[in-house]
């Protein structure tokens, strides 16, 4: 055969997925047209300088530490020899006309040994999952705002690399500003109390052996820079990558002020209602942090079948949840006012589109929560399930018509749904009807779909 010269640069620049090609100084030394095209830049723009001259921070995006996971993946695969998979990271590129185009990417970084056997180059191929990410920002706002309400902050640890992501309710519980600890865990295990560093280092590397959406719990404490101490909780579970390698997701809870309650409740009883006021917070949060915990998962689903039982599962803890809300919120924590909460918790099911659609009819009664909680439950599964298969005029009446029987009708205008209650949702009911010891009964006359739950008022 001849011997005929292979032009490995040509190759390169020919491939149709986006590589660049880095030194073990992070220089870029070749790229593929379709990085160039990717990325709006020429090669004269970058070959020869540094990844992160040649791709500068973005100014209006400071503090988000996003270029410093790259660097510390880059730096990972120089010192193991092996390739590194990132998690999704923002990093903006700059346009040929000033400023910056928002680009979101999931990069692969792959060692080339040389002769010696040691790095000579690192393969970095970025796909870019800017479109996915964007069509997902609703869901992303949603969960923003399920961990605000529940005084939440999200973090993601890559025990292999030590970056630790995480959202700025993160650094300012551990008292940084935002985005001054850098890119990695180091600075925020420092500041661990050291009582309990070695539990909290224990729990993740028992973790590292553990399979895929493994649960983590466990709570420490905080050494603050001023001296004092913040109690935190922390609530996450296991992901691994397509190459097996071990991250980790979760939550921390700041429950200082809990501890402290604990602390005071040890030398003292508190009044009887201040207690019961103090339980619906503390399971309102805790069910709060189901729910947050169930929309992480759920962002990570694909099937629409799947993220439907999620959202009905989400939608029956909000309907609970909504009952010790109202407890701790007002001065009585023995009852329910159910006018204001049926009208509340309805209107919070059916959105503010669908208000117009919903009368609710409540007589001035008051129940206890372990009656209130399986009467809510049974209004969700009846309410969520009619709008969505109808999405006709819908009636809901709590009255008494004898003295210490309460009757719940539920009146849909008319023809029949096509669809059934699904075989949980009756499960549900006619449990939570027994549990109250009432009886449940369906029917459809004149063209409207009437349902009927009759049941004592108080326990017997």
């Amino acid at each position: 055969m001849p011997n005929t010269a292979v032009n490995f640069a040509a190759i390169l620049s020919g491939m149709p997925q986006p590589y660049l090609v880095l030194d073990p100084d992070l220089h870029i030394v070749a790229a593929s047209d379709s990085y160039l095209a990717v990325t709006s830049r020429t090669r004269e723009d970058i070959v020869g300088r540094h990844i992160l001259e040649a791709f500068p921070e973005n100014p209006e995006e400071a503090g988000t530490v996003e270029q410093g996971p790259l660097e510390v993946s880059l730096r990972h695969v120089l010192e193991t020899g092996k390739p590194h998979e990132m998690a999704v990271i923002q990093y903006d590129i700059p346009r040929l006309g000033g400023g910056f185009s928002q680009k979101f990417w999931t990069p692969i970084h792959t060692p080339v040994p040389g002769d010696d056997g040691k790095v000579a180059f690192i393969i970095q191929n970025p796909m870019d999952v800017t479109e996915s990410v964007l069509r997902s920002r609703e869901a992303d706002a949603r969960l923003r705002v399920a961990l605000h309400a529940a005084d939440l902050a999200s973090w993601e640890y890559e025990p292999d690399t030590d970056i630790w992501r995480r959202s700025h309710a993160v650094d300012e519980l551990f008292g940084f500003r935002i985005g001054e600890a850098g890119p990695v865990a180091a600075p925020f295990f420092a500041r661990i109390h050291t009582d309990d560093l070695s539990t909290v280092k224990a729990a993740m590397h028992g973790a590292m052996d553990c399979p895929d959406q493994t649960a983590m719990n466990f709570d420490y404490r905080i050494s603050l820079p001023s001296g004092g101490i913040r109690h935190v909780a922390s609530r996450g579970e296991i992901l691994r990558t397509s190459s097996g390698r071990v991250r980790m997701i979760g939550v921390l809870m700041d429950v200082t002020a809990d501890r402290e309650r604990e602390t005071e409740l040890e030398n003292a009883l508190r009044q009887q209602e201040l207690l019961l006021a103090e339980v619906n917070h503390r399971v309102k949060n805790s069910l709060q942090l189901v729910i947050s915990t169930l929309r992480l998962q759920a962002r990570r689903l694909h099937f629409p079948v799947t993220v439907g039982a999620f959202e009905e599962a989400i939608s029956r803890v909000r309907a609970i949840v909504s009952v010790h809300e109202r407890l701790y919120r007002t001065g009585n924590v023995l009852t329910v006012d159910m006018a204001n909460h049926l009208r509340k918790l309805c209107l919070d099911i059916v959105g503010d589109d669908m208000a117009d659609r919903l009368r609710v009819e409540v007589a001035p009664i008051e129940l206890p929560p372990e009656r209130a909680i399986p009467l809510s439950i049974i209004v969700n599964e009846l309410l969520a399930h009619w709008i969505q298969a109808t999405g006709r005029q819908v009636h809901i009446f709590l009255q008494e018509p004898t003295d210490g029987q309460l009757e719940l009708r539920f009146e849909v205008d008319g023809r029949p749904a096509s669809k059934p209650l699904g075989e949980l949702s009756v499960k549900l009911i006619t449990t939570m009807a027994a549990q109250i010891r009432g009886s449940f009964e369906e029917s459809h006359e004149d063209g409207t779909y009437r349902a009927v739950l009759r049941f004592p008022k108080a326990e017997l």
